[in-house]
């Protein structure tokens, strides 16, 4: 009988620490606010995302019954050049932060591969953009190619996102909204 008790005794307390051990690997570490994670991986989906709609618009101008200006071909290579290079920079950051953990870099490693084949075939859409009459299927082929790359890339961040338990950010919310809470939750001046 004592033995039967000592057994359950310690098969309750080896499970106490499996569970608390399991919430403890469920939380982020102490330092990923500090570091900047949510805010870093945030910016390189929402990066990732423009880079991707400005690919889309300028697949939509160069079909040939709505030819694009140069103008507006190099306003939107350089702007998608400009969201891959800050998505690049954000992707730094997190990988800086993480150097010590290698599946954080390989992963990160994924998302930098498919960042540098969009880069690519945005140089390429940019030199057919500027030739005379600018090739439209050539055009259309690039942001074809550059659309699936940084969607393979928005793949992986989430996925990058899932390792580092890093959460959507939260839609934004009036602060009149917050404070109309806030005072629900304060008690009455009379109440104690």
């Amino acid at each position: 009988m004592k033995t039967l008790k000592i057994l359950s005794a310690s098969s309750l307390f080896a499970l106490c620490f499996v569970l608390m051990s399991q919430v403890v690997f469920a939380q982020n570490d102490a330092g990923a606010k500090i570091r900047g994670d949510a805010w870093n991986g945030g910016r390189v989906q929402t990066y990732q995302r423009h880079a991707q709609d400005r690919s889309q618009m300028l697949y939509q101008y160069a079909q040939p019954q709505s030819p694009v200006t140069k103008a507006e071909a190099k306003e939107l290579v350089t702007g998608i050049k400009k969201d891959l290079a800050d998505a690049d920079k954000a992707l730094a950051k997190l990988k800086a932060d993480h150097a010590k953990e290698p599946e954080i870099v390989k992963q990160i490693a994924l998302i930098e591969k498919h960042h540098a084949k969009a880069h690519e075939v945005c140089g390429m859409a940019e030199e057919y953009c500027l030739k005379e009459h600018g090739d439209h299927v050539a055009i259309a082929d690039c942001c074809t190619d550059m659309w699936v790359e940084i969607d393979a890339a928005q793949v992986e961040t989430n996925k990058l996102l899932k390792m580092l338990k890093i959460d959507k950010l939260p839609i934004p919310k009036k602060a009149t909204e917050k404070k109309a809470t806030d005072k629900k939750a304060e008690p009455k001046k009379g109440d104690k």
